[in-house]
């Protein structure tokens, strides 16, 4: 597991072996079955994540609907940030859409490894700044794409997504219907 992972860190931010042992004496490998809940909306969340396999579904829920906001997959991170850094009460479910394996972080630890060297506290931060730019892009592409520029955004940078995950869910995530998703992909498939 650990070696996708050290690829990962290694291209985000160029750092030794030295450094990449200590970080990995601090991560957990754990185990969830498809329906598992990585973290429940009102509990803390405790953990980063890195997926090492799965793909996992970040879910808000209000008035009894459900809002996809992210799906995350195979050497990627996901929390629920916001709780994981202020100890607040979760405002989102992440749901296993498969089983997953995942190597986790806990906040204690993570500390305690910025406190470590700088080197950490700057991983963690390209870190962070990557997710950000991650989900402005999508914030953004909401705000001024059409559907279909949605949907062919999200084929061309995230064409596994497709593939794992249902259409009802990926209609769900570009907010639109699963017939106007039919219709974009018979539309785009034309051309």
């Amino acid at each position: 597991m650990i070696p996708s992972v050290r690829k990962i860190i290694s291209g985000i931010i160029p750092i030794n072996e030295q450094y990449l042992d200590v970080l990995f004496t601090k991560f957990k490998a754990v185990s969830y079955k498809k329906g598992d809940y990585f973290v429940r909306e009102g509990q803390i969340s405790r953990y980063i994540g890195f997926i090492v396999k799965g793909c996992l579904m970040c879910v808000y829920n209000s008035d009894g609907k459900e809002y996809i906001d992210e799906f995350s997959l195979d050497n990627e991170f996901i929390s629920d940030y916001a709780s994981f850094i202020t100890g607040a009460p979760a405002d989102k479910d992440i749901i296993c859409l498969e089983d997953c394996e995942l190597l986790i972080l806990s906040y204690s630890n993570l500390q305690k490894l910025y406190e470590t060297d700088p080197v950490f506290e700057r991983t963690g931060r390209l870190i962070a700044e990557m997710l950000f730019m991650n989900w402005q892009q999508r914030v953004k592409s909401l705000l001024i794409n059409d559907a279909e520029t949605r949907y062919l955004k999200l084929t061309e940078s995230r064409p596994d997504l497709i593939q794992r995950v249902p259409l009802y869910l990926v209609a769900q995530y570009l907010r639109i219907s699963p017939e106007t998703l039919s219709r974009i992909r018979r539309n785009t498939s034309l051309q």
